[in-house]
This record gives C-alpha cells, structure tokens and sequence, in this order.
C-alpha cells in the first residue's frame, strides 16, 4: 500500500489516482448526474471530428466513381446533420454540466463549513488548520473553481484517450511506424510539459502564501472595523507598501511560470513543426507513388493532425490533472484533520455540579512554555466566581478548559466529580450559557437572536421576558416590526442597529433564554465604560441567582459582589477570596484594586476640573 507523504506544512500528499477516487465518491453524494452528462459529452467530443474526417473522404470517393448528384447530396446531408446535432447537443450538455459543477462547489463549501464547525475548538487555533481552511474556501471559489474545473479536465482527458484509440486503429492501417513516430514526439511533448508541472508543484507554497497575504489585506481594507484606524494612523501608504510588495512577487512568480510555459511552447512548436513536415512528406510520397488514393490522403492528412491533437491533449491534461490535484491535496488535508479523542458519552447533570481542578495545566499548540500553570481549585455549584487579571495571565484560557472548548494537557479536570472529557460534549456545551467579548449575533430577526433557534422554535412570550429582564424590551417593542425586526444594516436597509450597551442586553436576554445551569461572561463588557460595566454585571449577578456564573474581567472593581475572586498572574493562582477578604490581606489583588481605583479617582478629578 502506498504511504501517503505529510509535508511540513500540515499537507498530505494523497497522489493523483486516491484524490481521483475521492471525486468520485463526492460527486456520487453530490452530483450523480454529471456521470451520464459528461458521459455523453466525451461521446460528442470524440464522433464530431470522427465524421469532420471522414466527410471529405467520402465525397472524393463519389466524385472519383461519378456518383449521382442525389446520392452525393444525401451522404453530405447524413454527415452535416450528425455533425449539427453533436454540435447542438455538445453546446446543450456544456451548459447543464455547468449548472450540476455549481452544484458539486456547493457541495464541497457545505463538506468545508461542516468541518469548521463540528472539529475540535482546538483546532480552530491551530495556525495550520486555518490555513487549509482558507485554502480550501479559495479553492471551491467562483463558477471555474479548481475543484468543479477537474471534470473539464476529465472530460478532455478522456475524449482525448478514446480520439487516440479510435485514430490509432485508423493510422495503424497506413503503417505502424508512422503511429510510432507520432506517438514519440506526442510523448516529447509531454516530458517537457511536465518540465513545467514539477516546478509550479515546487514552487506553489510560495504563490500560495503572497495570495493569502493579498487576501488579508483586501479584507482588511474593506473592514469598516479597520477603517478609523487605518486613517488616523496614516496607514494608507504602508498598507499600499505591503500590497504593491505582495503584488510584485505574486507577479514574479508568474513571470517565471510564464517564462517557463513560453519556453516550452516554443520546443512544442519546433517539435510539432517537424512531426507534422515528416508526416505530412509521407503521405505525399505514398500518393506520388500510386500507393494511396486522393480521397484516402484527404482520410490520412486530417487523421495525422487529429491523432497529435488526441495524444497532446490526452497526456497535457494529466499535467492539468497533476497541477489541480495539488488543491485537492489541501482540501482534502483540512477534511481529513484529525478531530482527535474530543468529548465522550457521558451525559451532564441538570442543575449546576461542582468543579474540581487538580494541578491543571495548559500549553497552546506549538508554544514553549504553559499558559495555566498547575492550577488547583473547586468551584461549588451555583457558585458566582470571578476571575480577574491583567492581559495576558490566563484567564479566558481558563474559561475554554472549565466550558469544555479545550482539554488541559496535563492534571485534572472534573465536573460533578467526574472527567470534564467523559462528558458528551454537544450536551455539555448545551448547560452552557456563554456572553463573550468577540461575540457573534447572526442577521436575523431580534426573537431568532434571543432564541438561537428557527422561527417555528420560538417561544415568543419568554423572548419578551428576557428582554424585558435585560431592561432591552421598551427599545425593541418600539421598533416598527417588534421583535421580528432585522439585525444588521450591513445586510438589510431596514435592518437594526444596536449601541455598545444595547448589544450586551441583547446578548444577556440571549443567556437568559437558554437558562443553562452554568453561565459564562469572558470581559463582554470591555468596550463600556467601568460604571455601566459594573451595572450590568449587578443585573447578571441577580438573575443568575442559584447557577454557576463565571465571571470573567479585567477590572477588579467591577466583581466585588461575586462569593469569590480568583487573581491569576502568570498562567497561576495568586490570590482567592472574597472581595473583602484579598483587601484585607494587602496582596497583589489589594495593590491592583488601589492602583485603579485611584486611576479613576484621577481621572474624575480631572474631568470635574
């Protein structure tokens, strides 16, 4: 059995004949009637020159016996009218294979979007996992995507392989050197195509990384996100700087492919110059010499051309078929990404568990030293915990590993006393509810956003409760269409825009809607200032009374009111306990406490001044 090559950017080498069996298989699950389709499309490809050639012959044959006018008119009719209607149905059959190739794109983007969304958290923050994802989106993009342009390249590949049988049966009766002879150069041609094929393999990760960089930085120049700071900061010129540079080495790179492709080109020529000169010399001595009629050199003179066609063809679509085997080796390296042991059977308690942590540590793939650092705690259920810290020490890490997004590396991690990975984890994540910084709202209806759910799912009397729990229903029951008004203006003109503070009720009515015995706030409130921070997190606090809340910030004076306060520095737990309790023992959490508090006590002197 063959090894299958893993190269050092995460690519599996599958080869040409496994990605080959691996389009078959998709296109059975995704689109089974482009099979006949192109089925029949060869057959047209291969019968439309079969009877161009042998047109001619047959009317030099009528002429040469004095056939009658009628009989020569219905041989023209019978060959003109199967040539119009291959014609007729070729031009049919390439637009319905068109139609089913954007089918099979759709196909491969939902196999693509299905992965992203069902692998492991932690592959989604592993850099070379990314990178396929996004090589795989580049390469099912657009109508004349690389995956749907194979079945084109298929098509040729095999109307060539049939055009060269039939022509070589045909030419074998003339003499069998002649169809050695264009066999070799027809194969010449190949190796130094191939010349081509075996350097664009090599080279293509250079190609490959300068068009994500142009990608990145097209996405970054439209994002309205980006675009104060891309002002303000006089970005503009250094961003051109990066593009133009990017730019000019994509277009080097194309500059020496060209270079190559010309070079080739140009030894196609001398060498199809002197096959068809030698070929040609010899049918014309074979008719000087009596050996061959006017009619069959008309046969022979166009077979000659049409088997270096064929055989052209035939062996320059393996080179295609080498080159987009290359992006089938990435699709299909993101696809077979090993998910790894993610989640068992077990099912979650009901109502809020106790955690416990014993000497738990994480380090991020590829990193060289441990984020968390031998952490040993328990959370009582229903519990309200507050984790604080300045950037960097470890706290959102924490909230991956205690919501089951990631696994620690080394101790032990239970819920309900039992292994937090026993559990299954769709269930698991299903008793959570999550607000975070970086969140995500969906352009859909305000009642689909609370609800995460379709519309038929809704429970629109507890929408209006939450909303009204999140102090958000007077702003939405406003709004022309209630609750079933549009999120996002980006998609809809009549869609609806929220303020800073405005989107956390949303997202917290969100959490309340799902009622999960757990829930989760890493920093949400990070862009609202301190006050309207701490108010919204006293509104959490009392609504969430008798759950697990987790609540995750950087600013101390905002958690006070938690049962307890865990202070992590440096991937460890510093400090832990009550509000109150760390004050009094003029630690590390007293010292942060003091130094904002007297930041703000500074800054409001000021403004008051």
């Amino acid at each position: 059995m063959r090894v299958r090559k893993k190269q050092e950017n995460g690519v599996t080498a599958y080869g040409i004949w496994s990605n080959l069996g691996f389009l078959l298989r998709q296109t059975a699950a995704g689109g089974a009637k482009l099979f006949p389709a192109y089925g029949a499309l060869i057959l047209c490809g291969v019968l439309l020159p079969l009877l161009s050639a042998y047109l001619p012959k047959e009317l030099l044959e009528l002429i040469e016996r004095r056939a009658a006018l009628s009989h020569a008119a219905g041989v023209v009719l019978f060959y003109m009218g199967g040539i119009a209607l291959l014609a007729a149905l070729r031009e049919y059959l390439t637009k319905y294979t068109f139609l089913h190739k954007l089918q099979m794109n759709t196909h491969y983007l939902r196999l693509i979007v299905r992965k992203g969304l069902t692998t492991s958290y932690a592959n989604q923050e592993r850099e070379d996992f990314r990178l396929l994802q996004n090589d795989s989106f580049t390469a099912c993009n657009g109508h004349y995507s690389e995956v749907t342009a194979v079945y084109d390249a298929l098509s040729v590949f095999f109307t060539g392989l049939l055009g060269f049988a039939a022509y070589f049966g045909i030419l074998l009766r003339l003499h069998p050197l002649v169809v050695l002879f264009l066999t070799a150069a027809a194969v010449i041609s190949y190796l130094l195509n191939l010349r081509v094929v075996r350097w664009e393999a090599a080279e293509n990760e250079v190609r490959v990384r300068h068009r994500r960089r142009i990608d990145y930085l097209n996405r970054v120049s439209s994002d309205v996100r980006a675009a104060k700071d891309i002002r303000l900061y006089g970005m503009i010129r250094w961003l051109d700087a990066l593009y133009r540079q990017n730019m000019d080495a994509l277009g080097n790179w194309y500059r020496r492919y060209t270079k190559k492709i010309f070079g080739t080109a140009v030894w196609d020529g001398v060498l199809g110059l002197l096959r068809e000169g030698i070929a040609y010399g010899y049918l014309i001595i074979l008719v000087l010499r009596g050996e061959l009629s006017v009619a069959e050199f008309a046969l022979y003179f166009g077979m000659i051309t049409g088997f270096s066609v064929w055989l052209g063809s035939l062996l320059g679509q393996l080179a295609v078929l080498q080159r987009i085997s290359l992006s089938f080796d990435r699709l299909r390296s993101y696809l077979d990404y090993p998910d790894g042991k993610h989640g068992g059977a077990l099912l979650p308690p009901a109502r809020p568990a106790s955690y416990t942590l014993s000497h738990v540590s994480y380090r991020y793939d590829g990193a060289d030293a441990d984020t968390l650092r031998d952490l040993t705690l328990r959370i009582a259920p229903g519990e309200h915990l507050a984790i604080v810290g300045l950037g960097g020490a470890g706290k959102t890490t924490l909230i991956k590993l205690l919501s089951g997004l990631t696994d620690p590396t080394a101790g032990e991690l239970l819920y309900g006393g039992k292994p937090l990975r026993d559990y299954d984890r769709a269930a698991f994540y299903r008793g959570i509810s999550a607000v975070f910084q970086q969140h995500s709202l969906l352009p859909v209806t305000v009642a689909e956003i609370v609800a995460a759910a379709p519309p038929e799912e809704i429970d629109r009397a507890r929408v209006e409760t939450c909303l009204r729990q999140a102090e958000l229903w007077t702003r939405i029951s406003a709004l022309p269409e209630g609750m079933d008004s549009r999120y996002s203006r980006e998609i809809y003109e009549d869609g609806v825009a929220f303020s800073g503070g405005e989107t956390q009720k949303l997202l917290l009515a969100r959490a309340l809607y799902r009622d999960a015995p757990i829930m989760i706030l890493d920093e949400p409130t990070a862009a609202l200032d301190p006050l309207a921070e701490s108010r919204l997190y006293e509104t959490y606090h009392s609504l969430m009374a008798g759950k697990t809340t987790l609540f995750v910030s950087h600013r101390l004076a905002s958690t006070r009111f938690c049962d307890r306060i865990l202070l992590l520095e440096d991937g460890r737990i510093r400090e832990i306990g009550t509000h109150e309790e760390l004050l009094r023992a003029k630690g590390r959490y007293a010292a942060l406490f003091e130094m904002q508090a007297k930041h703000y006590r500074e800054s409001d002197g000021e403004v008051d001044a």
